[in-house]
């Protein structure tokens, strides 16, 4: 007989839709590039730090979700192009550099 052991703490989650504020976070970072997540929820008018965790944990899922999405679409849609690792970087010996 399985029993299902009682959670311990507070929930996960909040149970707030932020999408729309991530999407306005999103488009923010994407014409401000040097920003930082947090800097950019700030400017969005966020002050309290638990709302600003909660809306920067919640991008951070976002952008990795968005980044493997559109890397499997492009695998899918560019089946010749496969991704490759990094050719090493050829050094040049320090007696060459001195002439």
């Amino acid at each position: 007989m399985l029993h299902d052991s009682t959670r311990r703490g507070r929930p996960k989650g909040t149970g707030i839709d932020d999408s729309d504020r991530i999407a306005r976070l999103d488009e923010l970072l994407r014409i401000r590039p040097d920003l930082r997540p947090t800097t950019a929820i700030r400017l969005m008018g966020y002050s309290d730090p638990s709302a600003i965790r909660r809306l920067r944990d919640k991008y951070k899922i976002f952008a990795v979700s968005t980044r493997a999405g559109l890397l499997k679409e492009f695998a899918a849609n560019n089946p010749s192009a496969a991704i490759r690792p990094a050719e090493p970087l050829q050094t040049a010996s320090p007696l060459t550099q001195l002439r």
